[in-house]
């Protein structure tokens, strides 16, 4: 695909060009979200990711805790729980 060509999305119509341009400023900034430890999930999408019970593991074990609380919504660190995933967990203690 050259820089010419066209991509034609249901409600727009770009350049190859802008829609690699705005991708790769979508994927800079997460990266530079993951880095900094700013990238917050929901915890129905840590739940999706990590498991349910992990995720309630950690919260009840005090090794989780939500970075931002909204009525109803609770949102985690995705730095957190990636370093949560990555420890080897001992279930029978």
């Amino acid at each position: 695909m050259d820089d010419k060509s066209v991509l034609q999305f249901t409600d727009q119509t770009v350049t190859f060009e802008q829609f690699v341009d705005f991708l790769a400023t979508k994927v800079a900034l997460r990266i530079h979200q993951i880095e900094k430890g700013k990238l917050e999930i929901s915890q129905s999408q840590a739940y999706r990711l990590f498991g349910r019970a992990d995720v309630e593991r950690w919260i009840k074990n005090g090794k989780l805790h939500p970075v931002r609380v909204s009525p109803g919504k609770k949102r985690y660190s995705l730095v957190d729980l990636q370093k949560l995933a990555r420890i080897q967990q001992n279930y029978l203690l």
